[in-house]
């Protein structure tokens, strides 16, 4: 077994870390201005949904600064959908700022919070048991993509969602190692708020991280925990807390009355959200399809996917913020190999860590291949997806690059002698 990776300052990671959250910030906070200005000055509807919760976080701040205390539940609406989340940490900015409303601050103080999504991917890349190039590589693809600066940056709530998507999973694999009462509670913070953001994300996360922390790894040569205990004993404990925290603040039994016990049923809801994206956007694709019965989702789903992954497809002109994100689409697309070949290492070097991702990643696809109807949401969706396949896409990359400079300085036969790169082996 190969041993836990180890970082910390004492090797660079902290220098790396901070060089990597900087830039990060600095490219969400131009992100989040530009379009702050662009929507002010220009009249571009680029931070329709920002501003409202902009709006609302405004307004709980000063009904809080008057003495009295909004109904979140009449603003927010059902299950979170309106991102109760963000929309608290918004008031509360607005109210440490004693109800001083200015938005250039807010994009800037959110940045500066998003900004850690590379930086945890970086940690979760070194601790599946990537080396720290990739680490390095994947923090930046996060850091630098352009989808993932707009999100975090511009206020929309998908840069919260990032964020605690990518502490969830790195909190996890961290109590496959052992026990850690921190991760713990993080980890059951991580998915009550995500029921603030995207019930269904929740939903999700409990599943995979119950299952994952039951896939644990030894800390250890022989496979046993730090305190002696074999690796099963130790990944059962660590689990049955997290049931019973879950269990303790009602999660299980709000999620089992919005799945179960919906009148409409989860695919009947499901189709009708579709339906309206598919209409209500100048993007939608296939308005026709139905996914109301167990049937007809099966029959669509391998289409859904397919579109979930690569639209808008290289030739879909439409719209100029459809046409914008086509480059990035493509770039992504042609990384998707690469994930497949840091998957395979992945399951080589830390298999429970890696199972934790993509069922995560499975989770996901499954979801939003029958949910979305237009590129707009795909593209939105997608970086979900994407933020945790990146370590899988950097650690390929890695892969192959070793193998490219192996074959490039070795020729096989007669010994061994240098190749030029831009001659080749011949």
């Amino acid at each position: 077994m190969n041993p836990r990776p180890r970082y910390g300052k004492a090797d660079g990671d902290g220098r790396i870390i901070r060089q990597i959250y900087w830039w990060a910030f600095a490219v969400r906070a131009l992100a989040g201005l530009l379009a702050y200005g662009g929507t002010q000055y220009l009249g571009l509807l680029i931070l329709e949904d920002a501003m409202y919760y902009e709006d609302m976080g405004y307004y709980v701040a000063s009904q809080w600064l008057s003495g009295t205390s909004a109904n979140l539940s009449d603003l927010l609406g059902p299950s979170g959908s309106f991102a109760t989340v963000l929309i608290v940490m918004i008031a509360v900015i607005y109210y440490v700022m004693q109800g001083i409303r200015a938005v250039p601050i807010l994009l800037l103080v959110y940045s500066a919070v998003t900004a850690l999504v590379p930086v945890y991917t970086y940690r979760l890349t070194r601790e599946l048991g990537a080396p720290e190039s990739a680490a390095k590589a994947a923090a930046w693809l996060i850091a630098l993509s352009p989808g993932f600066a707009f999100w975090s940056g511009a206020l929309h709530k998908e840069g919260l969602t990032l964020l605690i998507l990518s502490l969830t999973c790195y909190q996890v694999l961290r109590l496959q190692t052992r026990w850690r009462l921190p991760s713990l509670v993080v980890v059951v913070s991580s998915v009550l708020a995500l029921w603030g953001l995207r019930y269904y994300l929740a939903i999700l996360m409990a599943a995979v991280a119950a299952l994952g922390l039951l896939w644990g790894r030894g800390s250890q040569a022989g496979g046993t925990g730090r305190l002696g205990l074999p690796v099963f004993f130790r990944q059962g404990a660590v689990a049955l807390a997290f049931v019973v925290a879950m269990f303790s603040v009602g999660f299980v039994e709000r999620g089992e009355s919005l799945l179960v016990e919906s009148d409409k049923g989860v695919l009947v809801e499901l189709d009708r959200n579709r339906q309206w994206l598919a209409t209500a956007a100048e993007s939608g694709y296939l308005p026709g399809v139905r996914v109301s019965t167990p049937e007809e989702a099966a029959e669509y789903f391998p289409v859904g996917l397919m579109y979930f992954l690569f639209v808008p497809f290289p030739w879909q002109f439409g719209s100029f913020r459809q046409n914008a994100v086509i480059p990035e689409t493509l770039f992504w697309v042609l990384l998707y190999p690469l994930v497949a070949v840091g998957v395979i290492r992945g399951v080589r070097v830390n298999r429970p860590g890696t199972m934790v991702l993509l069922g995560a990643t499975a989770g996901m696809c499954v979801v939003y291949a029958l949910l979305s109807g237009n590129i707009g949401t795909a593209y939105r969706m997608r970086s979900q997806v994407w933020l945790l396949w990146a370590p899988f896409a950097a650690w390929g990359w890695e892969i192959v690059r070793e193998r490219w400079r192996g074959r490039s300085h070795t020729l096989p036969g007669r010994g061994r002698r240098v190749v030029s790169m831009n001659r080749g082996v011949r």
